[in-house]
């Protein structure tokens, strides 16, 4: 058997930070993986302090078992200058505002003493995810979506991740495109759903989530069983020239919502029907652990 190298990899989210250490055979190393909180919305000194501990523990921890680590890959949300490292995330999107033009690649490589770091798009890296040990392993040409308090996508076709042609939107986000008076994202997501209940209801103080209206629609509400439809159905139409026109076999989606897939599952499927290169559409097999795995693939 070959040897195997091991990888630190991070996934970054708006209130945490997921890590674990991940080999070049596709497993995730006993007892490594970690979830802290971080305030995203902190000062600067406390959200790297955050990152470069989380990442120190998993350094010393492989040297303390004699193998040097092969690289530290980190799936984080945009805007983001994923070569040089450089967060361009505007401070408005209330999300690491106190790292608005920080180069966060130089500041890892200085305090750890590290080199082979290497930053992705979080959408991307759960698509390579999947494709390496998921739901989308085996296909060639495939749309990853991440449906939460945002919409991700990717796309991949011959064995990489592309973000350009005539077949995909602008660096391959879906959620950008225009829709209505606003685009893609507002019409799908976290907050679409809350406000969409909020409205049918009347009542637009209702403190709900998406977690609520879902398990509403599971108990046999119709009002919620009919949200999550109307979500589906109009993911589909979006969807449709988009997958028709990529020849897209498959379809994986990740993010928190896709673990409500089966309310919406059908009604996605049926806007899909008449695209005949598809031959797989799928909640994704690791929805939490997915930008862990593809973290760790862009590195290998």
């Amino acid at each position: 058997m070959m040897n195997k190298n091991y990888a630190i990899c991070l996934d970054v989210g708006g209130t945490s930070l997921k890590s674990a250490i991940v080999n070049s055979h596709g497993k995730i190393m006993k007892n490594s993986y970690r979830q802290v909180p971080m305030d995203t919305q902190g000062i600067a000194e406390k959200v790297l302090n955050v990152f470069i501990s989380t990442i120190s523990l998993h350094i010393n921890y492989l040297y303390n078992m004699g193998i040097k680590p092969y690289g530290v890959g980190i799936g984080m949300p945009g805007p983001f200058d994923y070569e040089k490292g450089i967060c361009w995330i505007e401070p408005e999107q209330h999300k690491f505002r106190s790292l608005y033009g920080f180069n966060l690649k130089k500041e890892f490589i200085n305090k750890l003493n590290f080199n082979n770091i290497k930053f992705e798009n979080d959408a991307w890296t759960f698509l390579r995810g999947e494709v390496w040990v998921g739901a989308a392993k085996g296909f060639n040409k495939i749309i990853g979506l991440t449906l939460g308090t945002g919409l991700g996508s990717a796309f991949f076709s011959d064995n990489n991740i592309i973000d350009g042609g005539e077949s995909i939107p602008p660096l391959g986000w879906i959620g950008g495109m225009p829709y209505g008076e606003g685009i893609v994202e507002h019409k799908l997501t976290r907050r679409w759903i809350i406000s969409r209940y909020q409205e049918i209801m009347n009542d637009y103080t209702l403190d709900m989530d998406v977690i609520d209206v879902a398990n509403k629609a599971k108990g046999g509400d119709k009002t919620c069983i009919n949200i999550f439809e109307e979500m589906g159905q109009r993911l589909g139409r979006i969807l449709n020239p988009i997958a028709t026109k990529f020849n897209a076999e498959c379809i994986v989606i990740g993010g928190q919502i896709s673990k409500s897939f089966s309310l919406f599952e059908n009604a996605l499927i049926k806007q899909l029907d008449s695209i005949k290169t598809i031959r797989k559409i799928s909640q994704a097999k690791h929805i939490d652990l997915s930008p862990i795995y593809g973290a760790a693939k862009l590195i290998f």
